[in-house]
């Protein structure tokens, strides 16, 4: 898979392109319709597949206060894009110039010039172009006129609910982890590099993992049933989201304690799928009745994985 930071910077082979565009935030069951649909049909006609994507998100600079956390790290989002088996990802740089273009002439000069688009596949809500003035419709009517189709994925439902990357987001910042599975199609998972932490879980009989997150979407501060994916192996864990109240607030942290485990991984990526919410985090008086719901903790997570045939 080949990635462009400039829709200027790729030139097509062969005839034209399938492609899908959108932020593709979390890559969700909505979006990964359209990019099954795109690299089918490309594959079916000898065209490149390619996914359209900006870099930041939007709102990141037109209105940062209200910019959503990424549920998905760049690398993650390229990883799982290059894994359907897409030919080429834009990660558009979204800046003050690319933010002034017109709908029309983006459509032009970015799809039919640059991209010589054959078809483009979409969402039924996108909005793109200068003040967001175009949408699916517009593009509709200019693939009539400048030779390309346009297909669309309707929304899909999860319980009569719209799956959408802002229903997510909130779900996982709620801590209810469980809940956006349906959604993604996998469990929210967490990235980054384990590095040391104050080690008073190894002291307790716990040892943990300290991860510094390169994901930005993190569940709501609690005790979680986990997974911990390392070097292509999964491990069964017990996670703990938040300041450590016991031992007097600090900054927030994810630290996992991996059951059945004894290999060091200090300084090594690993991915932390969350599966389900054990508890609230709180305050104990006594190391001894931390220590005591450490164990309690261990066995409800070992309960979730039972329920759920999660066996590693």
């Amino acid at each position: 898979m080949e990635v462009f930071q400039n829709v200027e910077d790729y030139t097509p082979d062969g005839t034209g392109t399938i492609a899908t565009m959108g932020n593709f935030d979390g890559i969700h069951l909505g979006h990964q319709a359209l990019v099954g649909n795109t690299v089918a049909e490309a594959r079916q006609q000898s065209a490149d597949s390619v996914v359209l994507t900006f870099e930041p998100h939007p709102l990141k600079l037109l209105a940062p206060d209200r910019a959503p956390g990424m549920i998905l790290a760049r690398h993650d989002k390229l990883e799982m894009l290059e894994s359907f088996g897409v030919d080429t990802v834009i990660n558009q740089k979204f800046d003050r110039h690319f933010a002034s273009i017109t709908a029309e002439d983006f459509i032009r000069r970015c799809l039919v010039e640059r991209l010589r688009l054959a078809k483009i596949w979409l969402g039924r809500d996108l909005r793109f172009g200068h003040a967001r003035q175009g949408g699916a419709e517009q593009l509709i009517r200019w693939g009539r006129d400048l030779g390309f189709r346009v297909g669309i994925v309707e929304p899909i439902l999860v319980e009569g609910i719209r799956i959408s990357s802002s229903r997510i987001r909130h779900l996982i910042e709620a801590g209810r982890v469980d809940e956006v599975k349906p959604m993604l199609g996998r469990h929210h998972f967490v990235s980054g590099t384990v590095v040391t932490g104050y080690r008073r879980g190894r002291d307790l009989g716990f040892p943990t993992a300290n991860l510094a997150s390169n994901t930005e979407v993190i569940p709501r501060d609690g005790i979680y049933a986990t997974l911990l994916e390392f070097k292509k192996r999964t491990w069964l864990s017990v996670t703990s989201v938040g300041v450590n109240p016991t031992f007097g607030e600090g900054p927030r942290t994810v630290e996992t304690f991996i059951l059945d485990f004894a290999q060091d991984i200090y300084r090594e990526p690993v991915k932390l799928f969350f599966v389900d919410r054990i508890r609230e985090q709180r305050k104990f008086e006594r190391i001894d009745e931390l220590t005591r719901q450490m164990h309690k903790d261990v066995e409800d997570a070992r309960a979730i994985f039972d329920r759920l045939n999660m066996a590693v």
